[in-house]
């Protein structure tokens, strides 16, 4: 039986959650029944995938824009020249270069949105742009991916796409076997995990952490992450005297090693597709304390792994890191319930087999249901 060959575009080159979504798939799709292709700009996402051992293709092409021309002429004569049998395109840039280079080629498209939810917003004339445009891109698409059915019900409510196109997915890791021992220090860490910018809500946080100090001066953050918005967040921590209980570590590659040094995990996006850094923290044992916002109802569950927050709201976002400092046992017991709920819901192997038997009803022709 010959292999189904699958074409990966993706246009982010960094190792964020996309990116470690599209890694985790080429690292882990069956060899035996798939031949794996990627196109990818340069970057450290370039640099792991050339690190896998394992059998697959993979061509850089820089992606600039969502418009770049240079870029779409070259991704369809690569479409041309390999023939793949399903082209997968992952976010914005690439769901519009990816999409429009394969338009007339006859080949299957499927289209992974990893950001968009109902709260995720780019103002008013950039987010109609973006609407009009990707119910245009959706014509030209056979199946879309939702991360998270926050993802899948903004798809619809955009009128971009249509219920019967759309199947959930969720993202998945591999269990692990680290646990962080919480609160086994004198000093108790919260740690977040962000691309740094507004939409990640870490500046909430930051003006949460004077009014949690009064109560637990011994109470310190880490921000592991980077981005455009690191300035802002610097400002942040001056204004509010706190540069010796902030920590910008910025990008760190295991990410889970250092979370397992940490007592209490917070996430206080204003909009979130997921929060895979969440599933990572819960994966090691950690509660969570996070906003009521896109997909993280969806990953935390409320009272149970952990608690959930309005966004931008700092006050209500202190008052549930304090029950939980509080109350150690409950945190604990949070923790416990949060890596058994990684483990049921979130495991690597349950994603790439939900994906992988996509790849082949798609081959198939056959009708999706999801």
């Amino acid at each position: 039986m010959a292999k189904i060959s699958v074409l990966e575009i993706i246009g982010d080159p960094s190792l964020a959650g996309a990116p470690r979504h599209l890694l985790s798939i080429v690292e882990n799709l069956d060899t035996e029944k798939f031949s794996i292709h990627v196109i990818c700009p340069p970057g450290p996402l370039a640099g792991e995938i050339r690190h896998l051992r394992r059998h697959l293709d993979l061509e850089i092409i820089g992606m600039h824009s969502r418009m770049d021309l240079k870029a779409i002429s070259k991704i369809r004569s690569h479409i041309k020249h390999l023939k793949p049998d399903i082209i997968h395109v992952h976010g914005t840039r690439a769901g519009s270069l990816g999409r429009l280079a394969a338009i007339g080629l006859n080949i299957p498209v499927i289209y992974t949105e990893h950001l968009w939810t109902n709260e995720f917003k780019l103002g008013v004339i950039m987010t109609f742009f973006h609407y009009i445009g990707n119910w245009f891109l959706d014509l030209f698409t056979n199946l879309n991916i939702a991360v998270s059915f926050a993802v899948k019900d903004f798809l619809i409510n955009a009128k971009i796409s249509h219920e019967d196109k759309i199947i959930v997915i969720y993202n998945g890791i591999v269990p692990s076997n680290e646990k962080a021992k919480i609160f086994a220090e004198k000093e108790i860490r919260l740690a977040t995990v962000a691309t740094l910018n507004r939409q990640k809500g870490i500046q909430y946080l930051i003006r949460a952490l004077p009014k949690i100090r009064q109560e637990f001066p011994n109470v310190s953050l880490e921000i592991i992450g980077d981005g455009p918005y690191k300035r802002e967040l610097v400002s942040e921590v001056k204004k509010y005297h706190l540069e010796k209980a902030v920590q910008f570590s910025g990008f760190i590659a295991d990410v889970e090693k250092s979370l397992v040094k940490t007592d209490l995990y917070v996430q206080p996006s204003l909009s979130e597709s997921f929060g895979l850094a969440i599933v990572q923290a819960m994966n090691v044992g950690l509660p969570v304390v996070a906003t009521n916002t896109g997909g993280i109802p969806e990953v935390v569950t409320e009272g149970k792994s952990g608690y959930l927050v309005p966004s931008q709201n700092a006050d209500k976002l202190a008052k549930a890191i304090l029950d939980l400092l509080r109350e150690p046992p409950k945190a604990k017991e949070m923790g416990e319930m949060a890596k058994k709920e990684v483990k049921l819901k979130f495991n690597l192997d349950d994603m790439i087999k939900e994906l992988e038997q996509t790849y082949e009803a798609m081959d198939q022709n056959l009708t999706f249901s999801h």
